[in-house]
């Protein structure tokens, strides 16, 4: 009986060493490992720089006195192209697929448009030379953006203010009897407000770094400028003899439209998700 209980022992323990053996053998299924996802949310600052067309259009106006009806001059669409340099500084947040964010910029730029009569008629109190003369050395916006990201793509609408400095230069030759006028010279520095639309793609290159592409419409409406106090001695053709002085004003619609390319330094780095 001992001698039985010996054989059932050994066997026992043969078969337990197969089992192990064959436990030790299977396969062990790896944990899930951590897997880095892009996350557009966080704060960045960047350069940018593109091109500008820009597309004015001017009216010069000379007020109505004694019997003398206004006289206007409308001096057409007059375009410019224009490079622009600057920077923009954002924060984004992203939930889902969707990215909600709000961007600022400002930029150099360098346009003007000028025109100067020469034809050999004018509406009454407009004079061979008179020039006029529109300039711009900056630009800046105040935006939100609504953008849809696919990992390290993200593509966007953006719309918001924009403000823009204009100056406006008037020139009044000087004109003979009967209607006699000085040469005057005028200027009207002035900050616009306006609106701009736009949209754009950007790429994360990195953790840190993106690239990005976008395109915006701006428009400032029309606007006033002074165009000089000018004193006109009239010899009775058009209006009752006198000496008159005017303020003369010129209303002027501006609207622009840019690209630039724009390069970011985002703060923090990738979402890891766990699946």
């Amino acid at each position: 009986m001992i001698r039985n209980l010996g054989w059932a022992l050994a066997a026992a323990v043969s078969l337990a060493g197969v089992g192990a053996a064959s436990a030790a053998d299977m396969a062990v299924k790896a944990r899930p490992m951590p897997v880095p996802v892009y996350s557009w949310t966080g704060c960045y600052i960047g350069i940018s720089a593109g091109a500008k067309g820009v597309q004015t259009r001017d009216t010069a106006y000379y007020p109505a006195f004694a019997n003398a009806p206004v006289s206007s001059l409308n001096l057409g669409e007059l375009e410019d192209i224009t490079w622009i340099g600057g920077g923009q500084v954002g924060c984004n947040y992203q939930t889902g697929n969707w990215v909600f964010g709000i961007e600022g910029d400002a930029h150099a730029q360098k346009w003007a448009v000028s025109s100067t009569l020469a034809g050999p008629v004018f509406p009454p109190f407009f004079a061979f030379g008179d020039t006029f003369e529109l300039r711009s050395d900056w630009q800046a916006s105040a935006r939100g953006r609504v953008g849809y990201a696919v990992d390290r793509s993200l593509f966007y609408v953006t719309g918001g203010a924009a403000f823009t400095e204009v100056r406006s230069y008037t020139s009044w030759a000087a004109s003979p009897a009967p209607l006699a006028r000085a040469a005057v010279i005028a200027t009207d520095d002035r900050t616009l407000t306006g609106w701009t639309i736009g949209a754009g793609v950007e790429w994360a290159a990195t953790n840190n770094i993106t690239l990005g592409l976008e395109g915006r419409y701006s428009d400032y409406g029309t606007q006033r400028f002074n165009a000089g106090r000018v004193t006109t001695v009239v010899g009775g053709v058009v209006a009752a003899p006198g000496t008159y002085v005017q303020d003369t004003y010129r209303n002027v619609r501006i609207e622009t439209g840019e690209v630039m390319a724009k390069v970011n330094y985002k703060f923090g780095g990738p979402v890891v998700a766990r699946y």
